[in-house]
């Protein structure tokens, strides 16, 4: 099955980067597999994928040309399991649950 190249921008934090240099495109790429396995929608307000025995968080988001950015920073591994749907975060805001926890 011929395989068709998805071009993506993904934003690298400097701490990430200076774990894994120049690989940073290979972890987007995990972090974009982890989305599609979800199966639970494209825009990712928090996520987690490991590589090279170290924890990164992703958060994903389509622009308003309908480009993909993902962007990296690096994890926890008690929020490893956790996913939070960027949806979810704009509803918890919008009723007012997201501020009074985290004021």
């Amino acid at each position: 099955m011929p395989k068709a190249q998805l071009p993506f921008y993904c934003v690298v934090s400097p701490a990430v980067e200076k774990i894994v240099g120049s690989h940073g495109s290979h972890v987007a790429v995990l972090a974009l597999r982890a989305i599609l396995r979800g199966g639970r929608g494209i825009e990712i307000a928090h996520q987690q994928v490991q590589y090279l025995g170290h924890d990164f968080a992703f958060s994903s988001r389509v622009t308003r040309n309908g480009d993909l950015v993902i962007e990296l920073d690096i994890g926890m591994p008690a929020l490893r399991d956790r996913v939070v749907l960027e949806e979810d975060l704009r509803r918890a805001q919008r009723s007012g649950r997201f501020a009074s926890r985290y004021p």
